[in-house]
């Protein structure tokens, strides 16, 4: 009979700690959450690529139309207004820092415009589109997941903005 006394108590114990426990498994949660968000939101450059850190300055969609118009104008055999918009990209790209990883390909299209290989300069001047399409789909990758992560930490900051005391903190 004592044992049966015994089991219950223990039982009932156990039940009426249960609130407790999972009070203490979400504040852990909600810590290692919030830590891993900090260490999320620690600075981008670092994972962001050569080329979309170097694009962080530009303005891209002038970067975008200048390329689509040198490939433009090449392709309608205008070699002189061409180069001349490739050089004028070739000068943005090379003030930047880092460089981006394609800025040595705007030399290679304009050796090959010079030695009239049109089809080379097209070739290449897609993948310098490409390359920028694709650094440019990063940074907005970032952007928005460092959006995410912001209103993340707000609505954390809001829940633990009050302790429901009714005191300003101060006792």
């Amino acid at each position: 009979m004592k044992s049966h006394i015994f089991v219950y108590t223990i039982i009932a114990i156990g039940i009426l700690s249960i609130p407790s426990l999972l009070d203490t498994v979400q504040a852990q949660t909600n810590s290692t959450n919030q830590t891993s968000a900090q260490n999320q939101t620690s600075p981008q450059n670092q994972t962001m690529s050569k080329d979309a850190q170097a694009l962080l300055t530009l303005d891209l969609p002038e970067l975008k139309d200048t390329l689509m118009n040198a490939k433009q104008t090449l392709a309608n055999n205008e070699t002189e207004e061409a180069l001349t918009q490739i050089t004028d990209v070739e000068n943005q790209l090379l003030l930047l820092k880092p460089q981006p990883s394609f800025a040595t390909d705007i030399q290679k299209i304009k050796d090959s415009v010079s030695k009239k290989d049109i089809n080379k300069a097209l070739d290449d001047l897609t993948k310098v589109q490409s390359e920028v399409l694709k650094a440019e789909t990063e940074l907005l990758i970032a952007q928005q997941t460092n959006a995410t992560l912001a209103e993340q930490i707000n609505a954390g900051e809001d829940d633990e903005g009050d302790d429901g005391d009714g005191e300003d903190g101060d006792g």
